[in-house]
């Protein structure tokens, strides 16, 4: 029974490092590049980016709640530029709305949600380093 309990500890912990050690690291793409690939070919973008999760990168041009009550944060190519993505956060991290100031230069995680010729939507966003 011990050997069964160590061997499947043993497979747990080589399958949670496997990951992490396979160059599994996501590129960081700018906001303009995302939306670009959208219009250039959206059969292309939404087969290579939709569900999927991305890193993102954008200056910040606004934050808030939308009409749905979830904290987001528009992200463009420049400041006080058009607003390229919509990154929105899960709702119990409202409070982190105010680790994020307009103008800032932000590298944002989530999934990809619906792509449109005017912007991105992703959700579950999480701010990197």
């Amino acid at each position: 029974m011990k050997r069964i309990i160590v061997a499947f500890v043993l497979v747990c912990a080589l399958l949670t490092w496997a990951p992490i050690t396979s160059g599994t690291e996501l590129e960081i793409i700018t906001t303009h590049d995302l939306l670009k690939a959208f219009i250039d070919n959206p059969d292309a973008a939404n087969k290579q980016y939709l569900g999927k999760i991305v890193h993102v990168k954008g200056i910040v041009i606004s934050k808030g709640m939308s009409r749905y009550m979830t904290p987001n944060v528009v992200l463009s190519d420049r400041e006080g530029g058009a607003e390229q993505a919509i990154c929105v956060l899960p709702r119990l991290d409202v409070g982190k709305l105010s680790d994020f100031t307009p103008g800032q230069c932000v590298t944002m995680s989530g999934k990809v949600y619906r792509m449109t010729e005017s912007r991105i939507v992703i959700k579950e966003c999480k701010a990197i380093e």
